[in-house]
C-alpha cells in the first residue's frame, strides 16, 4: 500500500500597529419642541449650519457630511394617568467628518462650541493595502518558520511549500474563510468613554499553509 507523502501544516500569524492618518467622527445635532415638528427641524438645521460653517475650512478637515436627517415625536411616562404623554418633537441631523488623525481634538472642541456632539470616532490609514500586504507577508514568514521547527523536531528536512491558503480556504480544513482583521483600538463602541487622542490601528493577518516533509 502506498503511504501518501509526509507534510505539514501551519498556521502562521502576524499583526502591526500603526499610527493612524485619518479619523473619522460621528457627529449628530439634536433638538427639540415642545409642539412644532417645523420648529423642531428648523433648530436642528440652523445648528448643523453653524457646525458646517465653523468646520469648512477648518484645519485637519477633509470632508463634511451632514446628510441624515430624521424627525420624531417625544413621548413621556405619566405615572398619574399610567400612559405616556405627548412631549413634543425631536429633529437630528447627523453625518461624518473626515479629518487628520491630529486635528481631533481641536475638532471635537468646534463641534461642541457649534451646540452639536459626538457619537464615536473611527481612526484609519491611509494606505490600509499597504499595510495588510506587509502583514501578510510577516504571516507566510511566521508559517515556515513554524514549519521549520516541526520538521527538526521529527528530525526530517523540510520540503517545499504544497500549499498557502487563507484561514478555512486550505483544502485539508472545512469551515468559512476568516476576514483579515484591520482594527483601531479605542474606536466607538469600546466603552462608555470616547477617547479624542489618536489611536493605534492593529493590521493581523492569519495564513495557513502545508509543507513537505523530505527524508
Amino acid at each position: 500500500m502506498v503511504q501518501p507523502p509526509a507534510v505539514v501544516r501551519v498556521r502562521g500569524e502576524a499583526s502591526a500597529d500603526h499610527v493612524p492618518d485619518r479619523a473619522t467622527l460621528a457627529v449628530h445635532v439634536r433638538e427639540s419642541s415642545p409642539d412644532s415638528r417645523v420648529a423642531a427641524l428648523a433648530r436642528a438645521s440652523e445648528v448643523a449650519a453653524d457646525l458646517r460653517a465653523a468646520l469648512d475650512g477648518a484645519d485637519g478637515v477633509r470632508r463634511v457630511v451632514l446628510s441624515r436627517v430624521s424627525v420624531h415625536e417625544r413621548w413621556s411616562w405619566d405615572p398619574g394617568a399610567g400612559t405616556n404623554q405627548r412631549a413634543g418633537w425631536e429633529a437630528t441631523v447627523g453625518g461624518t467628518v473626515e479629518a487628520d488623525a491630529g486635528a481631533v481634538p481641536d475638532l471635537a472642541e468646534t463641534v461642541a462650541a457649534a451646540g452639536a456632539g459626538i457619537a464615536g470616532v473611527s481612526w484609519e490609514l491611509d494606505d490600509p493595502a499597504a499595510a495588510r500586504r506587509a502583514v501578510r507577508r510577516a504571516a507566510v514568514d511566521a508559517a515556515r518558520e513554524a514549519a521549520t521547527d516541526l520538521a527538526d523536531a521529527v528530525g526530517r528536512p523540510l520540503g517545499p511549500l504544497r500549499e498557502l491558503a487563507a484561514p478555512g480556504l486550505s483544502s485539508a480544513v472545512t469551515g468559512g474563510p476568516e476576514a483579515m482583521a484591520v482594527m483601531a483600538r479605542g474606536s466607538a463602541g469600546g466603552g462608555p468613554a470616547l477617547d479624542l487622542d489618536p489611536q493605534d490601528v492593529t493590521v493581523r493577518a492569519v495564513v495557513e499553509a502545508t509543507y513537505a516533509l523530505e527524508g
